[in-house]
């Protein structure tokens, strides 16, 4: 991993932290090869680094590296949005099943911001015209198998010590709860759930080849949510 993935530098967070104080086409043109470098190159060899465990997890995680794939676009949308800003203030690393749309069921994600990095599993439902896995298999899961369920939290999210956060529609506003769903009917009714480790930009070893290993373990650890909540 080390000839690929040289860790997440200064460099990593001052590009994000200067984006955010000139978000515009100029400026980002006119840095353009440090996003090149230190966002996309780091996440480009430290996807390359970790794609043999990948494989080993799951067999049909993708892992060939596209945009919009296992990689998020820079740009935003901004044709429907009040926000006319450009560019995103974060970029993603994405493992899912390639034989389904990324947004079909569960991902184990690293993202960077100007203020952390964050290395985690999510899933989402967001499309209601065609259902994802979290409707598909994971609602159902956890109605026939709740005390599977229980099992992976007391071992993996408690155990070892995962902030954890769920979203979900109330009253037409996008509500976000911290901690773990209470009730069943919460976890039925829920859109989002997501399970992450953060790392501060001084955090020990994060800017070392030697942190892909700690991404490595963390997917390991949060794998067994990505089959419990996605695979049939």
């Amino acid at each position: 991993m080390a000839a690929t993935f040289p860790g997440f530098t200064a460099e990593s967070f001052a590009f994000f932290q200067e984006l955010g104080e000139n978000n515009n086409k100029l400026w980002f043109d006119e840095n353009r090869a440090r996003y090149d470098q230190h966002v996309v190159g780091v996440f480009r060899g430290l996807l390359e680094g970790l794609a043999p465990s990948l494989r080993k997890l799951n067999p049909h995680f993708e892992t060939a590296g596209k945009t919009n794939g296992n990689f998020s676009r820079i740009n935003r949308d901004i044709r429907f949005s009040k926000d006319k800003r450009p560019y995103k203030g974060n970029y993603y690393l994405y493992v899912y099943d390639g034989r389904h749309d990324r947004g079909h069921g569960g991902r184990l994600y690293v993202g960077l911001s100007a203020d952390c990095v964050t290395v985690g599993f999510s899933i989402y439902d967001t499309d209601r015209k065609s259902p994802g896995a979290l409707r598909t298999v994971f609602r159902k899961r956890v109605a026939s198998d709740p005390a599977a369920l229980e099992r992976l939290l007391a071992r993996i999210v408690r155990g070892r010590r995962y902030e954890t956060y769920w979203h979900r529609l109330e009253k037409g506003d996008w509500a976000q709860h911290s901690g773990l769903p209470r009730r069943a009917e919460d976890w039925q009714s829920l859109q989002a759930w997501v399970v992450r480790k953060v790392f501060l930009p001084n955090a020990r070893g994060l800017g070392s080849p030697a942190f892909a290993r700690n991404v490595q373990s963390i997917f390991a650890e949060l794998c067994p949510l990505y089959n419990f909540t996605s695979v049939e």
